[in-house]
């Protein structure tokens, strides 16, 4: 079953709530506008040069609102007819009425039923056609008035704002049900991308580990099609994580003089998977400044290199990447030697930079922290925090 809602009988596409209920009241609307319409004439035929017009009128207005009743399209068509209905009674008008009577101010025939067909144009076609509705009607006052008053004014002030805020609620109802449709769907895809992300991970990927570790361990000729296994499992993972295409393992954006732009942090970062390196990333993007990217990936950089060069032969590292709205978060563990946290935090008494500069000076630069959990034999994990910019008011 899907999430989005089924498509209105009246117009043929999914609607939102309130254009429906505008629908259902237009439909009650109609019959009760004409009964007042010809309540209205009952009263004044004795006064009028040809009652029987009136009566014609009142009996097509009539007959057209209770077949809306059982018509359920409501289209640009149907919109038209009932404005053409409506501009024939006013203009219908002159032939009932007395010329004094109708320079005295007196109702047309349709009365209240005319605001009717600029409301449902309105809830056809949105602000656009409830103004164009509103605007027909309008001249059609003009020329069977002849000389406008003050009350034919405000009639026509009234009809413009029926049409504009009724069509302005039901444009702005519909671009949130767009908007809302796109978010389901969108949810939807990455329900799809997860379950297939489930399905990879328990058979493709646990069997091309497996490969990657068993060629691994016979050597010679198996160690060639370990690499391959090893190289085709990290593109899948970033196939699978929405990070990257199957079939390219590329060796990292390059972001030197990119100014301004922003880029997906996770790309940067799965980048730099290797044989003896594992990232992960959250399945949303992780979007953010290029500055702050190059900045954070070169602190990267340095503490993957203080593993390459102090955790000892055979050692692994694995990076972890965190984020949402307030900052970024990133775990770099290894399994390797391990160091005394005293001598990893002196190391640049010794003249080795990479801890204090390279790392802990990009990122205090971003605004952010980073820390060392280490113990000999128990490898090293390096945390890194770097909130995010706050958005500039315009």
């Amino acid at each position: 079953m899907g999430v989005l809602g089924p498509r209105s009988a009246r117009t043929g596409r999914r609607e939102p709530v309130v254009v429906e209920s505008f629908h259902r009241g237009l439909d009650v609307f109609r019959p009760l506008a004409a009964l007042y319409a010809a309540w209205l004439t009952w009263q004044r035929q004795d006064t009028m040069v040809r009652p029987w017009v009136a009566w014609l009128v009142i009996g097509v207005m009539a007959a057209w609102s209770v077949g809306l009743l059982f018509y359920r399209r409501r289209t640009v068509r149907v919109v038209v007819v009932e404005v053409t209905i409506a501009v024939g009674g006013i203009l219908a008008t002159m032939l009932a009425e007395t010329p004094e009577a109708i320079a005295a101010g007196q109702f047309t025939i349709p009365t209240l039923w005319a605001a009717g067909s600029v409301a449902g144009g309105a809830v056809v076609a949105g602000a656009r056609g409830g103004l164009a509705a509103a605007g027909v009607i309008a001249l059609a006052d003009l020329v069977e008035v002849g000389t406008p008053t003050q009350s034919t004014v405000h009639n026509i002030v009234l009809l413009f704002l029926l049409g504009g805020l009724i069509g302005l609620a039901v444009d702005l109802a519909r671009r949130g049900l767009e908007s809302e449709e796109q978010v389901l769907l969108e949810r939807e895809r990455l329900h799809e991308r997860e379950r297939i992300a489930r399905v990879v991970h328990d058979g493709v990927l646990q069997s091309l580990a497996y490969i990657h570790r068993r060629g691994a361990e016979i050597g010679g000729e198996a160690a060639d099609l370990s690499a391959l296994a090893a190289e085709q499992e990290r593109s899948l993972r970033r196939f699978v994580s929405g990070t990257g295409s199957p079939d390219v393992f590329t060796v990292g954006p390059d972001l030197r003089g990119v100014e301004g732009g922003e880029v997906d942090l996770r790309v940067v970062l799965t980048a730099r998977e290797g044989p003896g390196l594992s990232v992960s990333v959250p399945a949303h993007p992780v979007v953010v400044d290029a500055r702050l990217a190059s900045e954070v990936d070169a602190a990267v950089a340095a503490a993957l290199d203080n593993v390459a060069k102090h955790a000892g032969p055979g050692a692994r590292a694995w990076v972890l990447l965190e984020g949402d709205s307030a900052g970024i978060d990133l775990t770099i563990r290894d399994n390797g030697s391990g160091a005394e946290l005293a001598d990893l935090l002196t190391a640049s008494e010794r003249g080795r930079m990479g801890v204090s500069t390279s790392v802990r000076g990009r990122i205090e630069d971003l605004g952010g922290s980073a820390t060392w959990t280490t113990r000999p034999g128990g490898g090293c994990i390096v945390r890194m925090t770097v909130p995010r910019p706050a958005p500039e008011r315009r």
